[in-house]
């Protein structure tokens, strides 16, 4: 089914996979906007009953009851457009297409089954368009098979080659001849086939899959990593071989007594660590990227506008935070989607040389500048950099969130000495943290001086040399500068290591 843009209505898509059956309702807006639903039941449709690869009724039925609460919800919720989709277990199994068939009949859904290539390009779109420009290697594990993509951005979707390959958590599971070393060179023989796989080296590797997100949550959990979202979340390949170890090695009855360890993972933990051990071990990638991001997105991605699908990820997710909690526009108080734009450039002479990286934070720090305007004073400082943190923004990782959380929490304070931060200083360098007090310090002035009306920095401007900023005021100008804005030109100054003077500039 060709793609369909769905402008003015909702979109769902449904996900029937190997383990679980899952349905997402998305507003037609932007692939930033957060899931209206989600909801997923595990079924194990993978879980084949016979070597004749043949669903159980039982799974059969499982499925098709939440697919057709699916259809009531849907109905309810107005969705105006459902893209279904199945992917190895249905593909594979024997009575896939009959299958299929009952659903049409039962609930009105038309699901179409995806090749192996057309699952891994979906997959491959999902990651890009939260990850936009991005290169190095996509491995999404599900239960019944493992995609592998190589990001190419000489391509025009971004999307190389790519492959599926049957190394399924639930397929794995299956295979009772397996064992120790054996499991281990099966999987060698089959990540063998893949002739281009050895050119990741030293490259970044995304991981897309419940199993694995599983294994992140469980690291983030043991080690008390301050941030909880498991997307973005990026370790080197020598750590998460270490991790696949513990994992690969640990009975089902170990894993259970684990408390956080999710209870309807707990067979498919040991073997999506040994795949992703020998997929390490293959393609040599430096560093990995757990995505929450993947099929289901993907295809979202395909019914989004040319225009949609070319915005800035991080930015519209940003434009859409900053919206919930924006002022009453209809009274002149509020901001306009071209705040974020008027404070970039209005700051740029402060920043000049700045990496094209560091300029996109910027510009997202400038579109959330205003979200504590609700908050008592006292509290807006770590209260918009919990915001932040918590915010569902794409197109970041989770070094790049704490640096714009801080700048945020900036924005409203010149003290360092907030205990609420100290967990999320070690995840950034002293570069970073410098950075984020400067952008935060720098839009802490230009909110006191514009008093939340961006068009009025059109009367000031500033410039910076090795020794100075000076803040320009425009022609008689000089009784709009108060003591606020003194003292927070003063701590601008400061986080720059200099000095600061106001200059009026004459009449003509």
């Amino acid at each position: 089914m060709p793609p369909r843009e769905v402008s003015n209505g909702r979109l769902a898509v449904i996900d029937v996979g190997s383990n679980s059956v899952r349905m997402v309702v998305y507003p037609a807006t932007a692939l930033a906007a957060p899931p209206l639903f989600n909801e997923k039941a595990m079924c194990g449709l993978g879980r084949f009953q016979d070597s004749d690869n043949r669903m159980s009724d039982v799974a059969m039925d499982k499925a098709l009851r939440i697919i057709h609460r699916f259809a009531h919800l849907a109905d309810a919720m107005d969705v105006s457009l459902i893209d279904a989709v199945a992917t190895a277990a249905i593909r594979e199994a024997v009575n896939g297409e009959a299958f299929i068939d009952q659903i049409k009949r039962d609930t009105g859904i038309s699901v179409r089954i995806l090749t192996g290539q057309e699952e891994a390009r979906l997959v491959a779109r999902g990651v890009l368009a939260a990850n936009s420009g991005t290169r190095g290697l996509v491995a999404d594990l599900g239960g019944g098979s493992l995609e592998l993509i190589h990001l190419d951005p000489a391509e025009s979707d971004g999307v190389g080659q790519r492959i599926s390959l049957p190394l399924g958590t639930l397929r794995l599971g299956r295979r009772s001849d397996l064992e120790g070393d054996a499991f281990d060179r099966h999987i060698d023989d089959v990540l063998g086939t893949v002739q281009w796989l050895s050119e990741f080296k030293d490259e970044l590797l995304y991981i897309v899959g419940g199993a694995w997100r599983s294994l992140g949550r469980l690291e983030i959990a043991r080690i008390r990593y301050p941030i909880r979202l498991v997307h973005g979340y990026a370790l080197y390949a020598d750590r998460v071989s270490d991790i696949c170890r513990l994992f690969a090695g640990l009975s089902l009855e170990s894993l259970s007594r684990i408390e956080v360890a999710p209870r309807d993972r707990l067979d498919t933990l040991a073997p999506a660590a040994r795949v992703l051990g020998r997929l390490l071990r293959y393609s040599g990638a430096g560093k990995v990227v757990f995505s929450a991001h993947g099929l289901r997105e993907g295809i979202l991605f395909e019914h989004l506008s040319t225009a949609d699908q070319d915005i800035d990820p991080l930015l519209a997710s940003c434009r859409l935070t900053a919206l919930s909690t924006a002022r009453d526009t209809k009274n002149g108080l509020g901001h306009s989607h071209g705040d974020g734009e008027k404070l970039t450039g209005w700051l740029a002479p402060l920043f000049s040389g700045e990496s094209v990286q560091d300029n996109r934070l910027r510009f997202a720090a400038g579109l959330l500048s205003d979200i504590g305007w609700r908050i008592h004073t006292d509290e807006r400082p770590d209260h918009v950099m919990a915001d932040v943190m918590r915010a569902p923004l794409i197109g970041l990782d989770h070094r790049e969130r704490v640096k714009l959380a801080l700048a945020v929490r900036f924005r409203y304070t010149h003290r360092l000495d907030s205990r609420w931060i100290k967990p999320f200083e070690r995840l950034i360098k002293e570069d970073d943290h410098m950075w984020s007090r400067r952008v935060g310090q720098a839009l802490r002035l230009a909110h006191t001086l514009a008093g939340g009306m961006m068009n009025l920095l059109g009367d000031y401007r500033l410039s910076m040399d090795a020794s100075e900023i000076r803040l320009h005021l425009g022609p008689d100008k000089e009784d709009l500068v108060g003591e606020s804005t003194v003292k927070r030109l003063s701590a601008l100054a400061r986080s720059f290591d200099r000095s600061y003077d106001i200059v009026s500039t004459a009449p003509p």
